[in-house]
């Protein structure tokens, strides 16, 4: 594509300050690792994929997570314009940031440079970094261990608030449901293997914590 720019981890990573373990700068170049892969197996442009990936979710003063993707597309809008990217490149970059979010399916990857994005970030969900993940945020933000087993969560408009929202929550809501979402079949390859893994951890630790486990 025309009018591409080369944005290094370096400093990319100046425009990440603070964050939990669950979105720190860390996530974010584990997002471009995968994205930049799943690019390359899908014959997508690797260069658009990478700088959605590593500007995908710039924090902006007073920007609520759940709106985070709009704030860092338009973040990437400025930043890249500013830099002399063309016009057509900066929108794959923004629409590919717009559309990378699990929970707001307002704005679907219509892409499959999008969709590479969306699927490198939804496997960094999933499996033991997810699981890491999971319990790095609850434990950030003084939330609960473990309330009640998988089978025992309510439905979805009845989900747990406050601190009582726990890891198996967020499995149970978000992160089991996330292999069906994957686009590629290079990213649900990844995600099969890492959906089974993660399904095995939760099933253990209802187990443990409900004391079944053989003496």
């Amino acid at each position: 594509m025309p009018g591409t720019i080369w944005l290094s981890d370096g400093e990319a990573r100046r425009l990440y300050a603070g964050g939990d373990a669950a979105h720190d700068f860390d996530h974010v170049l584990r997002v471009t690792r995968l994205a930049v892969q799943l690019a390359q197996a899908e014959g997508a442009d690797v260069s658009v994929v990478r700088l959605a990936a590593l500007l995908h979710d710039v924090p902006t003063p007073g920007d609520p997570r759940r709106d985070h993707h709009r704030a860092a597309a338009e973040f990437a809008r400025r930043w890249l314009t500013a830099r002399g990217l063309g016009t057509e490149a900066v929108a794959a970059v923004v629409h590919a940031i717009e559309a990378h979010r699990f929970r707001d399916q307002t704005v679907r990857p219509a892409t499959l440079e999008a969709q590479c994005l969306y699927d490198a970030d939804k496997l960094d969900s999933i499996g033991a970094i997810g699981i890491g993940r999971a319990f790095a945020f609850a434990g950030a933000h003084g939330r609960r261990l473990w309330t009640e087993p998988v089978g025992a969560a309510p439905p979805d408009d009845a989900q747990p608030q406050g601190r009582d929202y726990t890891p198996v929550h967020e499995y149970v809501y978000k992160l089991r449901r996330i292999l069906a979402t994957l686009h590629t079949a290079s990213a649900r390859r990844i995600g099969a293997a890492r959906h089974a893994y993660m399904q095995t951890f939760f099933e253990r630790l209802d187990a443990e914590m409900r004391g079944d486990e053989e003496a």
